[in-house]
């Protein structure tokens, strides 16, 4: 099991569903977020889980909550989302988004407060930039990103981190440079490759999770001199050995390659 993705396990409950034939979607784009290639469907909203670490970085960079990579450490609270091991220590930047910890993102937003937190998603014209959370419960600064308004298309996410890119954010470049260090994974032919996982599920019409329909997101950027991708991977399908996360992530890093080297 991984420890980057579990947040969706728990805490992204979604209230959003789709019909039976829908399937996930693979989007490369340039630098800028314009889509090269895509295949399936990609221009569907859907939660956007653990992928949402990716502007909370920023946010928290650029407001001062976040210092560099491994400040501030936070400990462990009573009370904390606690259903990985690893979520139960304290906690820097980087082991936050290496193992998607829900209560230092929670953290992050409290201290923001709602109207600045609001500020930063339509400052960012971040999907539906809808952060009302679950329907009278008042729990979007929270929640809103895990179990309930907050939605993100494939083709929304690739023209956001082409904005995270190329500078186009209104944050300041230092908090660009800490996400992106925090994000980094393993190169691929000389290309440095920055991404994040997310892992939910659909919602019935009653409201209660449908477990037979995960959604796995990996996205994410790759950097070799002066050129630039971007890929989106979503995987909606059947549960099977792999949480789909993992699977999104897994095939996306298999497709790579080649795609690099178009």
């Amino acid at each position: 099991m991984s420890r980057i993705l579990l947040p969706g396990l728990i805490a992204a409950s979604l209230l959003f569903s789709v019909p039976a034939s829908a399937a996930g979607c693979w989007l490369f784009a340039d630098g800028t977020g314009q889509p090269l290639s895509q295949q399936g469907e990609c221009s569907q909203r859907l939660p956007p889980a653990s992928t949402f670490k990716i502007p909370l970085a920023l946010m928290g960079y650029d407001s001062g909550f976040l210092v560099d990579e491994q400040l501030p450490a936070l400990p462990f609270k009573a009370g904390d989302a606690d259903f990985l091991p690893a979520w139960r220590e304290t906690t820097t930047p980087s082991r936050w988004m290496d193992h998607s910890v829900i209560w230092y993102s929670q953290r992050l937003t409290e201290w923001l407060g709602e109207a600045r937190f609001q500020q930063y998603v339509d400052h960012f014209d971040y999907g539906n930039r809808d952060l009302a959370g679950n329907p009278g419960k008042q729990d979007g600064l929270t929640q809103a990103w895990l179990s309930s308004s907050l939605g993100i298309s494939p083709l929304e996410q690739a023209s956001f981190l082409g904005k995270l890119v190329s500078g186009k954010l209104p944050v300041a470049a230092d908090a660009v440079r800490h996400t992106s260090a925090i994000m980094r994974q393993p190169d691929i032919d000389g290309w440095q490759v920055y991404g994040k996982t997310g892992m939910g599920y659909f919602k019935q019409a009653d409201g209660s999770l449908d477990r037979q329909r995960p959604i796995g997101w990996f996205v994410g950027w790759a950097s070799k001199g002066d050129q630039t991708r971007i890929f989106v991977h979503t995987v909606l399908d059947k549960p099977g050995k792999q949480f789909a996360s993992v699977r999104a992530k897994e095939e996306l890093f298999a497709a790579l390659p080649d795609k690099l080297k178009q």
